[in-house]
């Protein structure tokens, strides 16, 4: 096919910016022309005619243009193994000697393309046109592949072989455009186009921004317009299977009201005695069986044990020496760190050593197992035995499990650590805060 006119701006040309959809109104310099660059005659000369007619005695060819002549879209039936060499382009070749036969190859199926086109009666100028467009995808292609830019594919490249052209990524959307304004008369170019496009052709927008988009927009374009022009409404299943109706009357039977409406009353009592009588005959079976039923003897759960930790400290928790959250599954009691031991001591007040006796009862008799955790406040230390708070939250921790060993909890269910004045609850900036600091919380779970 000849070159295309470079005299004009293609880049500033409103199909190469793919506006040549239906929602897209086009305006074209070039619309009084009626797509000239096609109407042209074929060329007697040129690298795609010069095809050896010998390849026509071959099986194989015939057997291709018999395909094609079969199919519904001939155009795309013979395009075909070019799609697949497309869609199936190697990722890596490590000989250059193989880019050339793989080029040779190419060249080989789009000469094979021209003849079985030609073969099967398609115009010239949708063959053309496919052609460049096949040309121009191969080529793109394999010069996006590393073998092909090694292999220097670009300074001899198929377009240039067969068209002698090299601005295809260009064009292919300026061929988009101007099939596009007569999408019936060349609906079979533009679906080989629109594969083409499938198969990841990115042309002109693979180098401008936001290109994905556009070829997005450019392809849902092109497939509606393909789908405007294709038949909607599916053919009849059978166009002889449809029998004419014949317009006779015919002559119904008469029956009175009265005799319907006896005819139904005689049907539901006789429905009624029926259902009646096969009811009542194992009634009396049914009703021995239920005097002989035995009462049975429901056994009431046994209720689950519960902590009963906030009654039994009723006392302590109204002086606010301690507090109690509890829930169906645990319990959490807090001692205040001031009430239950001396000042700066792991000593535990004689006065809540009851109270800690207590707890171990009621946790003894859930068979819950304990955590003990001890808390100071952030005032630094530095006793004999308490070289800082953490040794003293631990200490302190440790003497409240030895109390409640010894109150019958078994050894393997209580675990104590100390967090010093890692875990406040109030501020440490004064005494109310770090009063509430200095705490001992024990978890309960059973």
């Amino acid at each position: 096919m000849p070159p295309f006119d470079r005299s004009r701006n293609v880049d500033e040309s409103p199909q190469a910016l793919g506006r040549f959809l239906l929602d897209e109104p086009m305006t074209s310099p070039d619309s009084t022309q009626d797509n000239t660059a096609f109407t042209r005659e074929a060329p007697h000369s040129g690298a795609a005619q010069q095809y050896d007619t010998t390849l026509l005695r071959g099986e194989s060819v015939q057997q291709r243009v018999a395909k094609v002549l079969a199919s519904s879209t001939p155009l795309l039936e013979a395009a075909q193994p070019l799609l697949r060499a497309l869609s199936e382009m190697p990722a890596h070749i490590g000989d250059v000697s193989q880019v050339h036969i793989l080029k040779q190859s190419l060249k080989n199926e789009i000469t094979l393309f021209s003849v079985v086109c030609d073969e099967a009666d398609i115009s010239w100028k949708k063959m053309a046109i496919v052609r460049y467009c096949l040309c121009t995808a191969l080529d793109e292609a394999a010069h996006t592949m590393s073998w092909g830019m090694m292999a220097g594919w670009s300074q001899s490249n198929l377009l240039n072989h067969f068209e002698g052209d090299n601005d295809g990524g260009n064009k292919f959307f300026l061929l988009i455009g101007r099939l596009s304004m007569s999408p019936h008369e060349y609906a079979d170019g533009l679906e080989v186009l629109l594969r083409i496009l499938g198969l990841g052709f990115e042309g002109r927008y693979s180098i401008i921004e936001d290109g994905d988009r556009q070829l997005t927009k450019i392809r849902q374009g092109l497939l509606t317009l393909l789908q405007s022009t294709r038949d909607t409404i599916p053919p009849a299943l059978s166009p002889h299977g449809l029998i004419a109706h014949q317009n006779r009357r015919r002559r119904g039977i008469f029956v009175p009201v009265r005799v319907s409406m006896l005819l139904c009353g005689f049907l539901i009592v006789a429905t009624f005695i029926g259902c009646k009588y096969f009811l009542s005959v194992p009634e009396s079976d049914l009703l021995k069986r239920m005097g002989a039923l035995q009462r049975v003897v429901v056994t009431p759960p046994v209720a689950v044990p519960k902590l009963r930790l906030s009654i039994l400290l009723k006392d302590e928790i109204a002086k606010r020496l301690v507090s109690v959250d509890e829930t169906s599954n645990n319990s959490k009691v807090i001692f205040k760190g001031d009430s239950m031991f001396m000042v700066g001591s792991d000593n535990v007040r004689p006065e809540m050593i009851d109270v800690i006796k207590r707890v171990a009862q009621e946790v003894h008799r859930v068979k819950g197992a304990i955590l003990i955790v001890g808390h100071t406040d952030s005032m630094p230390i530095n006793k004999p035995g308490f070289p800082n708070n953490q040794v003293l939250s631990e200490k302190r921790a440790a003497n409240v499990a030895r109390y409640m060993e010894q109150a019958g909890i078994p050894t393997d269910k209580i675990r104590f650590e100390g967090k010093g004045e890692t875990q406040p609850v109030s501020s440490n900036d004064d005494a109310t805060g770090r009063s509430q600091n200095r705490r001992v919380e024990i978890f309960v779970n059973y």
